[in-house]
């Protein structure tokens, strides 16, 4: 499976990823749309923003959470296969339009944050620099899976 190599360097460069695979459009390479992963992405997005109303048990996210942390943060990528929280993962059939108009709006959200951001169920506390590398690296991890169609 041919994915692209992705990353972005700010929540202004996912915006635009996003809007330039809902103007051209996309082949995808992995097995979600751009609408399952914009509502895979929200879930985390919002979560930041406005909490996730539970979080992992102490020694999980000392014993497994910040050293994934410290290793993402390092090597900056997501490994291929991991798990994720059932809730985060969408439906098929998810209305794409909408599904990105709600990552748009949360990342803009985020963008313009100043107020602090809410612990990571695994991770624990973040700061909003690591949220941000955080979500723009967990961004490109699943949209490297959809190429641009067009020039």
């Amino acid at each position: 499976m041919e994915r692209r190599d992705l990353s972005f360097s700010s929540y202004d460069d996912l915006l635009a990823e996003i809007a330039r695979l809902r103007e051209r459009g996309y082949e995808q390479r992995g097995q979600w749309s751009l609408g399952q992963i914009c509502g895979h992405l929200s879930y985390y997005l919002r979560g930041s923003l406005e909490g996730f109303g539970f979080k992992l048990p102490w020694l999980l996210r000392k014993l497994v959470g910040r050293p994934l942390l410290r290793r993402r943060l390092r090597t900056g990528r997501i490994a291929d296969g991991g798990r994720t929280i059932p809730a985060s993962v969408p439906p098929t059939g998810v209305d794409e339009e909408a599904a990105a108009a709600e990552a748009c709006h949360l990342l803009e959200r985020l963008r313009d944050n100043r107020e602090p951001l809410h612990p990571s169920p695994l991770f624990d506390r973040l700061t909003p620099d690591e949220w941000r590398i955080m979500h723009l690296m967990h961004a490109a991890h699943h949209l490297s899976f959809l190429v641009p169609r067009g020039p």
